[in-house]
């Protein structure tokens, strides 16, 4: 841990730069070299490009046990491009200084990067000698990190929580990034985590959608229309309120929003890899050769890694391109199809083959809405009901007719200009990409709306938030052709409503979050407790299997944050996070109420021997009856917050 204002800080900051150009850009900069693009179109892609192949590097080199070939390949990779640099003596730095970069797509990017990092920049920060976690999903946060130091450690990784159990049922691809990052070059892990990495995926969100601008051929004001709504896209929940007379409120919370973009860092990465994918789509549908098709087949079918919904989304899309061209007769072109299908399956079976499928559960979603209680409209819910018992069909589907469109035109608001097209407006697009992308929302429309998951039960609302991220390329294609048939008077009243409606969840959310953190709230790991796990840290045996008495912390109960920060296994942490992810600890739960409520020392003792346990951070305010027996048991650290006990062997 490095305190933010040290100088320590910002020249690991500047190493994680370099880092990502050896480790990302160069090789990507290598397999894009025969397609010839312009610089700067070179400069973002290869570096996503290169990201995914360090994904898949780590992958592979993990399961052979052979990691150390990272080396191998960084330094293979950087011989060949500074040959080829010192050779060819390529442009690419002087081209991207000559041009001069529009100011306001430059405003747009910094402004909405800066709005992003506001709720994420300040989770593990050191702040009078405590440890902050602002804002966010605390729990989820803290697990990142946790999870982010197990795959440094081994891969693949265990639980953070649970010792010698295997990551199933999670897409942990951003992580996995991260960690080869911090493993090889030896970056600060809460840093590297949520400081570095969180800068770099806000800023290829914009330039990643500048870039698919530029190929799709739509000119500045659809990048602008693009960027915009990717940073600062909101809902339309406040409007809701305000015509049921209750004024303009945010009492509920946003499906998603652009300020909410790096909560969730699996999202976040896997938007970044799809529109990079999607722009290796729109080359490969123009050029229509091997080399870039494979190339857009490696992006694309990589997503999953990084979030499943997005992965999906992807594949949809690609299997409906695939049912195109099979129709064509165009067989040729389904060579990359299916290499995308190759590395999905590879990617998503061995960490995913038994989360389990979906199950229909009908109208619950916009029931479920419609009864929050900030509306005041449960005696909508209870009419349908009625309706539905009596076997009113008609009455009953026109309330959840109702109750679809009010849920529909809340939670997507501005967004759903993306539905006002006509085949003109479409046309600006190539077929293959409207193909893609419309049933890639098609069918994830169906799965959110309509279904949920046997594990994760009502994540699939992240089908939800695929569209309305991903739906931003129709609304700015919306707002890009219809804007520009009207008269310029009228086309700026209509720019600065559509500013106005969509960018009040954004800025509350941002308003909130700086209110939060000029209070200093959130979750304050303090400075005693620090000290307590910087003696696990380091005075304990790497190996040292540790149970945390979770009565008195609470949070390490949802989320293992001594995992990381003590650096040791867990015997059962973050109890909430591996129920969320379906893994199974009734076994270990079981367990620990043995050993810690147990009246009887004896088999208290034979049970923490058993289970290897070797050291119990628990509570100062706590006791074990245990303790009582110093044969069994002895306080190796004890301060006002935190006493450890190691386990004594005999």
């Amino acid at each position: 841990m490095i305190l933010i204002f040290s100088i320590s800080f910002w020249l690991y900051f500047l190493l994680f730069f370099i880092a990502t150009f050896i480790a990302f850009f160069i090789p990507g900069d290598l397999a894009l070299r025969k397609l010839k693009l312009p610089a700067f179109q070179r400069l973002v892609l290869g570096t996503v490009i290169g990201m995914v192949i360090w994904g898949l590097q780590g992958v592979l080199f993990g399961y052979l046990g052979l990691r150390w070939l990272t080396y191998v390949y960084l330094l293979i990779a950087f011989v060949f491009w500074a040959n080829l640099f010192l050779r060819h003596k390529p442009s690419i730095f002087k081209e991207i200084r000559s041009k001069k970069p529009d100011m306001l797509l430059l405003v747009l990017i910094v402004v909405g990067s800066l709005i992003q990092l506001t709720i994420v920049w300040f989770n593990g920060v050191l702040y009078s000698n405590e440890l902050y976690f602002c804002c966010g999903n605390t729990s989820d946060n803290l697990f990142h990190i946790a999870l982010t130091n197990q795959i440094v450690k081994h891969f693949p990784p265990f639980q953070p929580g649970m010792s010698e159990v295997i990551v199933k049922n999670y897409h942990y691809w951003s992580n996995l990034v991260i960690a080869e990052l911090i493993r090889v070059f030896h970056l600060p892990l809460i840093a590297t985590q949520y400081q570095y990495s969180t800068l770099f995926i806000s800023i290829f969100l914009g330039l990643s959608a500048l870039v698919f601008s530029q190929l799709v051929k739509l000119g500045k004001f659809f990048a602008l229309w693009l960027i915009f709504f990717l940073y600062f896209g909101g809902d339309l929940i406040y409007l809701l309120f305000f015509a049921l007379g209750k004024g303009l409120n945010f009492n509920i919370s946003s499906l998603e929003d652009g300020a909410k973009f790096l909560v969730n860092p699996p999202r976040a990465f896997s938007i970044v890899v799809f529109f990079v994918g999607i722009s290796l789509l729109v080359l490969w549908i123009r050029k229509r050769d091997l080399h870039t098709g494979l190339l857009m087949a490696l992006v694309l079918g990589s997503v999953i890694g990084f979030k499943v919904y997005s992965g999906i989304f992807a594949l949809i899309g690609l299997g409906a391109l695939g049912l195109y061209f099979l129709a064509k007769r165009n067989f040729r072109m389904l060579v990359p199809l299916i290499v995308a299908l190759v590395i999905s399956l590879a990617v998503y079976l061995p960490v995913n083959s038994n989360a389990g499928g979906l199950y229909f559960t009908r109208f619950w979603l916009f029931e479920n809405f419609i009864v929050q209680k900030a509306l005041g409209l449960k005696r909508l819910e209870l009419a349908r009901v009625i309706f539905e018992e009596h076997h009113n069909w008609i009455r009953f589907f026109q309330y959840e007719l109702i109750f679809f469109s009010l849920y529909v035109f809340s939670v997507f608001g501005p967004k759903l200009l993306g539905l006002v097209q006509s085949r003109k407006s479409l046309s600006l697009l190539p077929r293959e990409i409207n193909i893609f992308l419309i049933s890639g929302i098609i069918v994830s429309a169906a799965a959110g709306f309509f279904f949920q998951q046997t594990s994760g039960g009502a994540n699939t609302f992240n089908f939800l938030v695929s569209i309305f991220i991903i739906g931003s390329i129709y609304t700015a294609l919306a707002c890009y052709y219809w804007i520009g048939k009207i008269d310029k008077r009228f086309a700026w009243i209509a720019v600065v409503i559509i500013i106005l409606l969509t960018a009040p969840r954004v800025l509350y959310e941002w308003q909130t979050s700086t209110t939060r953190l000029l209070k200093h709230e959130g979750f304050v790991i303090s400075n005693l407790e620090l000290q307590s796990l910087n003696y696990l840290r380091e005075k304990t045996d790497k190996t040292a299997l540790v149970l945390v008495d979770y009565r008195g912390f609470d949070k390490d109960f949802y989320s293992p944050y001594v995992s990381f920060l003590a650096d040791r296994p867990m015997f059962l942490s973050g109890k909430g996070i591996l129920e969320s992810h379906g893994i199974e600890t009734s076994e270990r739960e079981r367990v620990v109420d043995d050993i810690l409520t147990n009246k009887d020392a004896v088999a208290a003792n034979n049970t923490l021997l058993s289970n290897n346990i070797k050291y119990i951070y628990m509570s100062d305010e706590d006791t074990l009856l245990i303790e009582k027996y110093p044969r069994f048991v002895k306080i190796v650290f004890r301060n006002k917050d935190v006493k450890i006990l190691k386990v004594v062997s005999y």
